[in-house]
């Protein structure tokens, strides 16, 4: 369908870094996969788990065709973030959220060096980074006054 594969375009199909031409469905579906799986063996690792390459050479495949097949898709934002720099360079995990709620309520009692490492500008500072990387986020004014 035409306004699909525009918006397909327009939002998650990516420039790749190497070749300076944007992703086909494919490459994109390949960059979500590896980045969806990257992330998987560094937490396994990290917890000492044990990574099963094999196994998880099986699933990415599996996870390939679904996707690709449109059995299933990730949220928009893990074809816009996922595999890209932001995630695998930068770590900024939070891009993969669509939506983020900070509260006010306890603001009166933030000070300077809090032991939680909150400040009475932590929401704002909450809500910029989040915004900038295209999260929406909510809040509450029960710290107004």
């Amino acid at each position: 369908n035409g306004l699909g594969e525009l918006v397909y375009f327009r939002t998650y199909s990516r420039i790749n870094p190497t070749t300076g031409k944007r992703e086909a469905w494919k490459d994109t579906v390949e960059r979500v996969v590896n980045g969806c799986f990257t992330m998987q063996e560094k937490w396994i690792q990290d917890n000492c788990l044990g990574w099963d390459e094999n196994q998880a050479q099986k699933d990415a495949q599996e996870m390939y065709q679904r996707i690709f097949s449109m059995k299933f898709l990730p949220p928009g934002r893990g074809l816009w973030a996922m595999g890209t720099s932001l995630t695998e360079e930068r770590g900024l995990f939070a891009a993969l959220n669509n939506c983020a709620f900070v509260s006010t309520e306890n603001i009166g009692t933030l000070e300077g060096d809090h032991p939680t490492g909150l400040s009475p500008a932590s929401p704002f500072t909450f809500t910029m980074d989040a915004s900038m990387l295209g999260v929406g986020v909510g809040f509450d004014t029960l710290g107004a006054g």
